[in-house]
């Protein structure tokens, strides 16, 4: 059975596909104002200091593991409650967690295992943790953890925020990975250097039970999209890849097999047909990425299929893995072939199986979502 794309959009199952990334536009400072007091552009240092005073006392937000005990400092913001995101008194119960993380309504062998929501479940680090010759991939560089994603119902860390300055986000625009708060330097193939913020999330929680797994973002766009921005990526390296990026002049979701079935040389992909230039900057969109249990696939935007295709069960035969090795949202598992996510997260959920056309409809449609953000 062939590959079924969406008209406009072609299909790649080529391992020596020559990737070029296009340089970033340089962003406004008079459009686009910074965070008070937030370092930014070609002067900021390398670990930007936290906000100034007033200073609080140390919040705990939970036990980490390994029986280390995070602290996370309030973060002035103009009022509220400052850096306090997850208020440990306020935690759900028990029975409330349960709900949260069991099956999904309607589908009842698909179950949430991540809930990344960046707006309410954050905790920025009192003291950036910078580490240098960090390996990726095909050089050396500077990484800065400046803060924890938290799952709001545990407690637990699900991942790390990488070179973002710590600061409030704005519920209207989510957590921008481009833009002013932002300094994570990398070089692309080409030359070119790009500023990128990143999730790193924590893969050992993405741990599947078969070959179905759905991811579904929430977004806001902040300036127009380009070539080789990775929403989210997650794999073994080459192998077992599920990734939602802009490729090629459309948002394509892209997926592989194991190492034994051929890894990247049996890539397949389907296209959603909308063009990078058809999102609008300003305006929210949830993207949906499902891969079920035969290796079809589908691609929706608020709650509309857009594309699907034969994907893996095109293959003879193919086998993935349960697991993967890492996980990202705003690059690739080559982050010298990734470009910046112009765009701030809503939210990011992972399942542990396939998300139905009508769970979509009804739970990510253009008529839902985002109704109690803010």
């Amino acid at each position: 059975h062939p590959l079924r794309t969406a008209m406009g959009c072609a299909s790649s199952k080529r391992s020596d596909d020559v990737i070029h990334p296009q340089k970033e536009t340089p962003y406004n400072p008079a459009a686009t104002k910074p965070v008070e007091n937030a370092p930014w552009g070609p002067s900021a240092p390398s670990a930007p200091p936290m906000m100034s005073a007033p200073v609080y006392p140390p919040i705990p937000v939970y036990p980490p593991p390994h029986g280390e005990q995070v602290l996370y400092p309030a973060i002035p913001s103009g009022g509220g409650d400052g850096g306090r995101y997850v208020d440990p008194n306020a935690l759900p119960s028990a029975y409330e967690a349960a709900l949260m993380h069991a099956a999904v309504a309607g589908t009842s062998s698909v179950r949430r295992i991540m809930l990344v929501d960046p707006i309410n479940a954050v905790g920025w680090l009192g003291e950036p943790r910078t580490r240098t010759g960090v390996a990726d991939y095909t050089y050396k560089r500077e990484i800065t953890h400046t803060g924890d994603l938290i799952d709001a119902p545990t407690g637990d860390r699900i991942g790390k925020i990488h070179d973002v300055t710590p600061h409030r986000a704005d519920p209207r625009q989510g957590l921008r990975l481009s833009g002013p708060n932002v300094f994570g330097k990398y070089k692309t193939v080409d030359g070119p250097e790009v500023t990128l913020g990143t999730f790193e999330l924590d893969a050992r929680k993405l741990t599947v039970t078969g070959t179905a797994v759905s991811v579904a973002v929430r977004l806001v766009y902040t300036a127009p999209c380009v070539h080789d921005a990775h929403i989210f990526a997650m794999g073994n390296g080459w192998a077992d890849q599920f990734t939602i990026a802009h490729l090629d002049g459309y948002l394509k979701f892209s997926t592989t097999p194991n190492v034994a079935s051929g890894a990247w040389n049996n890539r397949v992909e389907v296209c959603s047909g909308i063009r990078d230039e058809d999102f609008e900057p300003g305006k929210e969109y949830t993207i949906v990425a499902v891969l079920d249990e035969e290796g079809q696939m589908r691609v929706y935007v608020d709650g509309e299929l857009r594309a699907q295709g034969d994907g893996l069960a095109a293959l003879d035969e193919f086998e993935t893995s349960p697991t993967r090795k890492e996980a990202w949202c705003g690059r690739f598992m080559r982050p010298d072939t990734s470009m910046p996510v112009r765009a701030g997260i809503l939210s990011v959920e992972v399942f542990d199986g396939a998300l139905d056309d009508a769970t979509v409809r009804a739970e990510y449609s253009v008529r839902e979502v985002y109704k109690n953000v803010g």
